[in-house]
């Protein structure tokens, strides 16, 4: 299943339906921001990492600056498409992202499950984060 990355700031009406669905199948360990909560994360700078197949989005990190580089959180992927390896194309277009920016990315408290699929993408542990930063 290719997936396009895409970085939104400002939703289309389909996008916040294609938000909303995902929150509601993801809310309590994906997506547990609620429309209203993903307007507040744009207006204060952040914004949202998704993942497009054919023109719908299937999958979303959230995503804002920090001092110590961009802070991914909330990962979701819609249930429907779940297991068809989504999330781990968005990591990698994400990771190429960083790369040409020259971005350090930071999860933080990630779930010990994940734990095993971000040291194979080359984060690192280092207290509460997991860091990605291409110029190592």
């Amino acid at each position: 299943m290719p997936v396009k990355l895409e970085h939104i700031q400002s939703p289309a009406d389909a996008d916040w339906n294609d938000l909303d669905k995902i929150h509601q199948e993801t809310s309590t360990d994906g997506l547990t921001s609620d429309r209203a909560a993903l307007e507040q994360h744009l207006r204060s700078g952040g914004w949202i990492m998704a993942g497009r197949f054919n023109d719908r989005i299937i999958g979303v990190i959230l995503a804002s600056d920090s001092s110590e580089g961009v802070l991914l959180q909330q990962a979701a992927v819609r249930t429907i498409t779940q297991r068809r390896g989504v999330m781990h194309q968005l990591l990698h277009f994400i990771q190429g992202w960083a790369n040409n920016e020259g971005k350090t990315l930071l999860i933080k408290d990630c779930p010990e499950a994940l734990t095993t699929a971000l040291e194979h993408r080359n984060f690192t542990a280092k207290d509460s984060f997991w860091i990605y930063n291409p110029q190592k």
